[in-house]
């Protein structure tokens, strides 16, 4: 489904930012209320990567599968980013400085209506190792 409203970089900023924030501090209600209701979440590994293996539909279920996937299928060393990912702000994430995944967010009506994940390794072949810090 194509949004019907345009998300403004603002808002999709904004929104990425309020997924971090969400998923890293754990906390489900924030997740939950920053989805559309019937929220999907699309996983690809290509069968060569950890991943989700059906569409995950609702928010509440959605919510629960990026919870558990971020405890069971991604690494304890995992080192996530901001980036430009096909011209819309999405996430990076690093595993001994490879790219092991990459997150995208469809937003539709101020709220997160699709998250896609790809970790299938040949899809991420052409990014950059993760940049060393400055000194």
């Amino acid at each position: 489904m194509r949004p019907r409203f345009r998300a403004t970089p603002e808002q999709r900023q904004q929104l990425l930012t309020d997924f971090l924030e969400a998923t890293a501090t754990g906390y489900m209600e924030k997740l939950i209320a920053l989805l559309s209701s019937d929220a999907v979440l699309h996983s690809d590994g290509g069968g060569k990567a950890p991943a989700v293996p059906n569409l995950v539909h609702g928010a509440d279920k959605v919510a629960r599968a990026i919870f558990g996937g971020l405890q069971k299928l991604v690494p304890a060393d995992r080192t996530s980013r901001i980036a430009q990912i096909n011209g819309e702000p999405g996430i990076v994430s690093y595993s001994q400085g490879r790219p092991f995944s990459v997150l995208t967010l469809e937003i539709n009506r101020g709220r997160i209506q699709a998250i896609y994940i790809v970790t299938n390794p040949e899809k991420l072949a052409h990014l950059e190792p993760l940049p060393e810090p400055p000194c």
